[in-house]
């Protein structure tokens, strides 16, 4: 089997359960929606680990698991505003670690790397819940159409940029990216979400079009981030996990940088 119908099988699989578990209700949304966080996260510490630096993986997965139930349970009316406050002790445990375990790589450096997993990875995933709750009650609609226009925007970028790409959009961390592709990119997603806006009214035909800009400039370039993470490691993929795919992190990279921008977005027009 070549790796393109690998691709195409792995991503039926998981576009499957992924769009099953945010449709099927908010307690399933929540929970695949965690799975990636923690397994995008773990993958991301995978990776910063070396000689000298030691990311304090246990803590941040832990920190991560908090943060996120906490918010869902707040959206879904389980636990009020008071409970928030046990999260900077949380926090602030991560700087017990170097004393742990001190003697074991550069202190600074690893302290830095845990802390960046949760302000890079667990916190954009976790504007996820207040988009599907942005009218008081869990709804699905937006929370795909962020989805749909980000898969959209890196299936047309990649495979306009591989059929036809010729202009490199930012060569010296991604040489294979081209501005052919990423138009291309941008307008299925628009494509995509136009679609969104005939069966969902949550927004005008306007307004959706402006979502399906932000989120392919600023997807493309999280993909442009992660590259570069990956260049300065000298890696091709961030992980092995999604056959085909590479890793969690490959898949998601764009959605992280798109996330705090498309949730800005979106509340200044609804």
């Amino acid at each position: 089997m070549n790796n393109l119908a690998v691709r195409a099988i792995t991503a039926i699989v998981g576009l499957t359960i992924i769009i099953t578990g945010i449709v099927f209700s908010p307690w399933t949304f929540a929970a695949v929606i965690l799975v990636i966080v923690l397994l995008t996260l773990r993958e991301f510490y995978g990776l910063a680990r070396t000689a000298e630096t030691k990311p304090y993986e246990v803590w941040g997965i832990v920190f991560s698991f908090i943060l996120f139930a906490l918010i869902f349970l707040y959206y879904q009316g389980e636990i009020d505003t008071s409970t928030f406050w046990m999260l900077p002790a949380l926090f602030s445990t991560v700087f017990l670690y170097p004393l742990i375990r001190y003697g074991q790589g550069h202190a600074i450096n690893s302290l830095a790397v845990s802390v960046l997993g949760v302000l890079y990875i667990a916190m954009p995933f976790c504007l996820m819940i207040p988009l599907a709750f942005i009218s008081g009650t869990f709804q699905f609609e937006l929370i795909l159409g962020v989805l749909f226009a980000q898969w959209a925007n890196d299936t047309g970028a990649y495979f306009a940029g591989k059929a036809f790409g010729k202009t490199k959009l930012f060569e010296k961390v991604s040489p294979k990216k081209t501005w052919e592709g990423s138009i291309v990119g941008l307008v299925l997603s628009i494509g995509i979400l136009m679609v969104f806006c005939h069966f969902f009214g949550i927004m005008s035909y306007l307004e959706w079009a402006g979502l399906a800009v932000v989120i392919s400039i600023f997807g493309s370039l999280g993909d442009l981030v992660e590259s570069a993470f990956k260049r300065v490691l000298a890696i091709k993929d961030s992980g092995s996990t999604i056959p085909g795919h590479g890793g969690f992190l490959d898949r998601f990279d764009g959605l992280i940088l798109a996330l705090p921008f498309a949730t800005a977005y979106i509340h200044f027009v609804i």
